[in-house]
């Protein structure tokens, strides 16, 4: 049988390595989109009922399990790190980012929940302006601005209508750069595996102390969503880590983008949620200026 299974799919394998490195980059970006779209929302769902650090606990807990058969078969010393200040650095960008995150989804449509983070990559640009030094000409500028008028639009402060949930959005989007950038970081000398173990076991330690303070017994029926969004993370998070490991993150991050059309189905047809005008608006404005980044700093990659 094994033999079997091995001379079926020798020959995808042998064809998947000779894709380029940005290619393959895309495909595993895709399905990251499709794993973080089912964690988000399996976190909206959960959110409504359970404590936010239980189900921080939790999805580490079902994460590590899902990942158990490849940590089982990792040779022994595969997971000591010469880098544990930035494991942890990474880790604690990520449990805020969770918190808001979490946040967000429990009270804002899926689909704009999604829009806001996108805004990720132009916080990254700012981070890269404020910490790293690096030299941020006017046309990356330009498109940096017109991207935060699209957060406007989405957020509408002022308005009748604004929602102080937007502004959450927004900062777990902040957060989310700093955790973009750190696993870039990370994959130059780290294995997607091990990113992955270090992540779940720090941010599962940390939300034990809380989970302690507030536990609710959650139900057969949430502990299924929860395991289901620790598989979808688990999923998610290894392709994202893959992708960025095979490809240039700027070729990539374009095709990050098919969550913002997921989102918006499965808001429609599970949670009948019609996204306003305002948030229509907002979407291809960011995507729209962050695309354009992304494909620009791929040619001059080039």
């Amino acid at each position: 049988m094994h033999v079997q299974v091995t001379r079926i799919f020798a020959p995808l394998l042998r064809r998947w390595e000779c894709l380029p490195g940005n290619v393959r980059g895309a495909l595993w970006m895709l399905l990251a989109g499709v794993g973080f779209t089912g964690m988000t929302v399996c976190i909206k769902v959960s959110a409504q009922t359970i404590p936010i650090f239980e189900i921080m606990a939790l999805r580490a807990i079902f994460a590590l399990l899902v990942i158990s058969p490849a940590i089982l078969r990792a040779p022994r010393g595969f997971f000591h790190t010469e880098r544990p200040g930035a494991h942890v650095l990474r880790s604690l960008l990520g449990i805020c980012g969770i918190t808001a995150m979490m946040l967000a989804l429990a009270h804002l449509d899926l689909t704009l929940a999604t829009t806001l983070g996108f805004t990720r990559t132009l916080f990254m640009i700012l981070l890269a302006l404020l910490f790293l030094g690096e030299v941020i000409r006017w046309r990356r500028t330009l498109a940096t601005g017109i991207g935060f008028l699209g957060v406007v639009l989405c957020i509408q402060p002022g308005a009748t209508g604004f929602d102080p949930w937007t502004i959450v959005g927004v900062v777990a989007a902040l957060f989310a750069a700093g955790v973009t950038t750190m696993i870039k970081r990370l994959t130059s000398t780290e294995p997607p595996l091990r990113i992955l173990v270090w992540s779940y076991l720090i941010i599962g330690l940390i939300a034990v102390l809380p989970t302690a303070m507030i536990w609710k017994t959650p139900s057969f029926g949430e502990l299924g969503i929860i395991a289901l969004m620790g598989l979808f993370s688990a999923w998610g998070q290894t392709c994202m880590v893959h992708s960025l490991r095979v490809g240039e993150a700027t070729a990539v991050a374009p095709f990050e983008y098919s969550r913002l059309l997921f989102a918006a189905v499965i808001g429609m047809l599970f949670f009948a949620e019609q996204p306003s005008l305002q948030t229509a608006l907002g979407a291809a404005v960011i995507v729209g200026s962050t695309l354009y980044i992304a494909v620009r700093e791929a040619r001059l990659g080039k």
